[in-house]
């Protein structure tokens, strides 16, 4: 819901809004710009599925202008944008959730904010807990904050660009020819050098944005910080606890990286988990399952049908972690793979033509997975996708990639050349499931610039923390949850059970994870320590 892209949706009134719950509005002055928070009379549509009226009648954006750098306000000012979902009862107002949907480098326009109020009207007509939600959507405004490098307005954006030419890449884990891997280290380079000549970029910071939190919470008059992070979100609001512990309110961290470590450290451990939950979710029902699956009658045998796969069909099937989580797209691989190999040149529409007559399982559903899963592998196979690489010619990022190559590089320490190739080469042999794609490559280029650590150790001890974390996620592994939960003494934490999943409050599969993290918001109720809920269903 960028405020300024009148093009992309329909428009919101928000005039009543402007009286009723803008505490501060300040208007920009053309002669020296003043920082503060501007808000609009019409925001543009989220882009959602099913958005509800009214629910959007109580939403407004703004333009947020801060200091470039929180610690020298004289450097300059940058601007970014704020949504506010306004408490359905605003005389019984008690307070508001700030919220960030993790990256780094995504920008919702809004859409979080909206979709998390929406999803509390919701939940507030559900009768076992219903009560607390209804507490929660009529007296919390929901917040969201665009950070910083990903502004509607051109000159707060970050674009990384260069008339260096970024070379095709092969997948790195298929292709450790050496040809491919110059070619990688050469397009590290490019993209490191583009974003250290962008005036924005030593200022696209874990820190500074966390900052910018604490501005805009100072300026609409909140008295205390209470958050929703999830992924990303998660690390910042650990720098938040750590900054700012006086200031902080309740805090649930969803989907946690380890704070407590470095963000090098979140992307190695990555292969491990990926590694599980292909042993978990594929190899371990497809060999319990011989008939069905038609995948081998071990979990080893499974396993070597992933790994005899042609590389393109491998690399395909890694791409993306609903198809190689589920065991219906090992069996749409295999046979593609297969089908490849026996005619190397047959046409697309004929094998999809093959794929819908032949039958993958006696189970419907399995079926119709799989049959849908072949399409979409074949249509990956033809149009390699490389993770997070900009097009070969010259170099021209979209500001959600930059922003989030200069977080992951400038926020934590990163280690050299060396160490990256040696790890890249073992993982390739070491994890053959998840592949030696590690985030943060072109770190390895980049400028070297003294970031201060995360100050997590203040974080340790606050009170009022709740940690949520899916048993399974290979995005922010609960391994590396874990060690942040262990050296956070006070904090409690609620483990969902056997479940792949990468933010799991109001995600709709457990009613014991929404009711616990309700009850937390809105009468600030911690669980036990260690709680597990093990409902993973569509609880709504």
């Amino acid at each position: 819901m960028k405020t300024h892209d009148a093009a992309r949706g329909i428009t919101i009134g928000c005039g009543l809004l402007l009286t009723v719950l803008a505490p501060a509005i300040v208007h920009a002055n053309t002669e020296s710009p003043k920082t503060g928070i501007e808000w609009l009379l019409e925001c543009t549509r989220p882009s959602l599925d099913r958005v509800d009226p009214e629910v959007l009648g109580r939403t407004q954006c703004g333009v947020v202008t801060a200091p470039l750098d929180h610690a020298t306000p004289d450097l300059g000012t940058i601007s970014f944008d704020i949504t506010r979902v306004g408490a359905k009862q605003p005389l019984s107002r008690q307070g508001a959730l700030f919220t960030h949907p993790g990256g780094p480098g995504v920008d919702t326009g809004g859409a979080f904010a909206v979709h998390l109020a929406t999803v509390w009207k919701h939940y507030a007509t559900q009768p076992a807990w219903g009560e607390t939600y209804r507490v929660l959507a009529d007296a919390y405004d929901v917040i969201e904050i665009t950070p910083r490098g990903l502004s509607s307005l051109p000159g707060s954006r970050l674009e990384c660009r260069s008339d260096a030419s970024i070379m095709p890449q092969g997948d790195v884990t298929e292709d450790r020819s050496e040809g491919n891997l110059a070619a990688m280290r050469h397009n590290a380079r490019v993209i490191a050098q583009a974003c250290a000549k962008h005036p924005l970029t030593p200022y696209i910071t874990s820190e500074q944005t966390t900052r910018d939190l604490e501005f805009v919470r100072r300026h609409l008059g909140e008295l205390r910080f209470n958050y929703l992070g999830i992924g990303y979100g998660t690390w910042l609001g650990a720098w938040y606890g750590g900054l700012f512990p006086e200031q902080l309110g309740r805090m649930v961290l969803d989907s946690n990286i380890d704070w407590t470590s470095s963000l090098e450290h979140a992307s190695l451990i990555v292969a491990r988990e990926k590694e599980r939950i292909f042993d978990h979710f594929v190899a371990t029902p497809a060999a319990n399952n011989p008939q069905v699956y038609q995948l081998g009658e071990t979990r080893e045998a499974v396993r070597q049908v992933f790994l005899q796969l042609q590389p393109t069909v491998r690399a395909a099937l890694r791409s993306n972690n609903l198809y190689y989580s589920d065991p219906a797209g090992l069996m749409s691989a295999h046979l593609l793979s297969r089908w490849l190999q026996e005619t190397p040149g047959a046409d697309d529409l004929a094998l999809l033509a093959r794929a819908r007559a032949y039958v993958f399982s006696p189970e419907a559903v399995i079926e119709h997975r799989a049959k849908s899963l072949f399409g979409l592998l074949l249509q990956r196979v033809r149009e390699p996708f490389q993770p997070n690489l900009p097009a070969p010619g010259p170099l021209r990022m979209s500001a959600a990639d930059s922003v989030r190559h200069a977080i992951l590089c400038n926020s934590s320490g990163y280690s050299n050349e060396t160490f990256w190739a040696r790890t890249e080469a073992e993982y390739a042999v070491k994890y053959p499931i998840a592949g030696s794609f590690l985030e943060g490559r072109q770190c390895t280029a980049w400028p070297q610039r003294t970031a201060n650590p995360l100050p997590h150790k203040r974080l340790a001890e606050a009170e009022n923390l709740l940690m949520v974390q899916a048993d399974f996620d290979d995005q922010a592994p609960a391994m590396g949850a874990a060690w942040a939960f262990e050296r956070t003494l006070p904090a409690s934490r609620v483990l969902l059970k056997g479940v792949n999943l990468h933010g799991v409050s109001f995600s709709g599969v457990s009613a014991c994870v929404n009711q616990w993290v309700g009850e937390y918001l809105v009468h600030g109720t911690m669980p036990p320590r260690s709680t597990l809920c093990s409902d993973a269903t569509a609880a709504q």
